[in-house]
């Protein structure tokens, strides 16, 4: 398998932690810049997104969570997304971990149009205060606190410091601290530590 990635990319990293969870191997990791719209990536996506997943077939999966689906599938015995049924309490915690991921991803859009002169205050601002106000809810819902690793404590902590990378300016730490303690020794494993944005 080959795994089109953006080193930056918060779901790219979502991605990798899970392979590297999972102790998957035989993964090629390709770094590639979506903006450049190269060849590979376009004939894999063509939506030119990434993360893009090639398997050994040539097929390829696109979107993160299509992609983390079918490796806990495959690799996990569906220990994270389960197999029969749905919990919808943790199906609705992963929509809004996901959501945070996008407003986190517009966010900084909205940051590169500034070199533009086209930067909005008004979506920076709506994009700052859903960030605050949805890990203030993750916060509440008990994410953090499964004993067993889940696929939101993976987004989470994916968030968390792709917020630190970012956008150091918001100061999310303050509004949820149990979440930043939490963040405190979670960082510290190697899945994490080997997927780190340069």
């Amino acid at each position: 398998m080959r795994l089109l990635y953006s080193d930056a990319s918060p779901y790219s990293r979502c991605v990798r932690v899970l392979i590297r969870h999972l102790e998957i191997t035989g993964v090629e990791e390709c770094i590639v810049d979506p903006m450049e719209n190269s060849e590979l990536l376009l004939e894999l996506n063509p939506l030119g997104k990434i993360p893009c997943l090639q398997l050994n077939d040539g097929s390829s999966l696109y979107d993160s969570e299509v992609i983390l689906r079918y490796l806990d599938h495959e690799f996990g015995a569906n220990r994270l997304f389960g197999e029969y049924g749905y919990n919808w309490k943790n199906e609705c915690q992963l929509s809004l971990i996901n959501g945070l991921l996008d407003s986190a991803v517009a966010l900084r859009q909205e940051q590169m149009r500034e070199l533009e002169g086209k930067r909005s205050l008004f979506w920076t601002s709506r994009f700052e205060m859903a960030l605050l106000r949805g890990l203030k809810e993750i916060e509440q819902s008990g994410v953090m606190v499964s004993p067993q690793l889940t696929i939101q404590q993976i987004g989470l902590a994916c968030l968390l410091e792709y917020l630190d990378f970012r956008h150091a300016d918001l100061q999310w730490r303050k509004v949820v601290p149990a979440t930043a303690t939490w963040l405190s020794g979670f960082e510290h494993l190697s899945m994490m530590k080997s997927t780190r944005p340069i």
